[in-house]
């Protein structure tokens, strides 16, 4: 079945604007088969080219004439034209020029389209393998050109790497949220063992002081039992000696030198430093000094116990010579 004869005034009906564009630029060409005819306060007249016998003379001023002249002068050079009119524009084109016209169109729009969405125009060479698939995508979707299957292909990548990049974006949070977690249980572990441990040092702690104050208290025991023995023993002396008279116990007195008697305190000493030592090493065997043992207190309740020491033997010191 024939297509349907496309008219002139049918042709001007669609992409009307873009037409005329194209119609100013086929007359502003030397080459062109359309001429345009501007007179003043009159519609843009668009009219075919004649031969030289039918040309209007470059010297004739076509816009002076009046109206009525304008038209019989057309009417005599472009007779039985077809025409089209509408608020802009006129025009008048032979059967020739006019599908001459139709022809090159579809090249200006082509070429105005690609201007209006800023497409280049680039020569490519593909292999018949990469071909075959694009025509395959092409017929596929039914894409009317490649142009548009390489546009979808496109897009799809960047959907595809926008959605990729969205799921990298999630498990980075994820695993963020993960690693917060698992610090935080961690943490969580280390605060319980650190309680648990400061409990144990104080009970550590706490044994350490009873059984610091369990020797002290033995070492106290021990002294007293060594002040009762050292005056039972004064009591023993007085009772064989009897009643001695003062001249008497000045002599016994005067017969202990300072020397005798500072040996018999340094020995006392030592003996009672001795018996310390051992009842501390008895009562912290199993104890580990390092958890929090303090040496310098342990050093000044040796001090504190040498300087009770010191009080007995002056008052024993003091029995003898009475």
């Amino acid at each position: 079945m024939a297509r349907p004869h496309l008219t002139l005034e049918k042709w001007l009906s669609s992409y009307t604007d873009l037409k005329k564009e194209f119609l100013d630029l086929e007359s502003s060409e030397k080459s062109g088969l359309i001429r345009k005819i501007v007179a003043s306060g009159k519609k843009d007249h668009y009219l075919s080219k004649k031969d030289s016998s039918t040309r209007l003379s470059d010297d004739q001023d076509f816009t002076s004439l009046n109206s009525q002249n304008q038209s019989d002068l057309i009417n005599k050079i472009f007779p039985y034209l077809p025409k089209f009119e509408n608020d802009e524009f006129i025009v008048e084109i032979n059967d020739a020029h006019f599908e001459i016209l139709k022809k090159k169109f579809p090249s200006f729009k082509y070429n105005h389209n690609n201007k209006e969405n800023n497409c280049i125009i680039k020569q490519i060479t593909l292999d018949q393998k990469t071909l075959k698939e694009l025509d395959r995508i092409r017929e596929k979707y039914k894409f009317k050109s490649l142009k548009n299957c390489l546009e979808f292909l496109i897009d799809r990548q960047n959907s595809q790497l926008t959605e990729k990049n969205k799921i990298i974006s999630t498990l980075k949070k994820e695993k963020s949220k993960n690693n917060d977690s698992i610090l935080r249980k961690e943490l969580k572990l280390k605060d319980e063992e650190i309680a648990r441990i400061k409990t144990k040092l104080e009970q550590q702690k706490n044994t350490i002081h009873e059984n610091m104050s369990k020797s002290a208290k033995e070492f106290e025991e021990y002294l007293v039992q060594i002040a009762v023995s050292k005056t039972i023993e004064l009591e023993k002396i007085k009772a064989y000696v009897g009643d001695m008279s003062e001249v008497d116990q000045q002599s016994i007195n005067g017969a202990l030198a300072p020397e005798a008697i500072n040996e018999i305190k340094d020995q006392f000493r030592k003996n009672c430093t001795e018996q310390k030592q051992l009842l501390i090493m008895k009562n912290q065997s199993n104890l580990n000094d390092a958890l929090g043992f303090d040496q310098h207190s342990q050093y000044d309740n040796t001090v504190q116990n040498d300087d009770e020491v010191e009080v007995i033997s002056n008052n024993e010191r003091s029995n003898v010579k009475n």
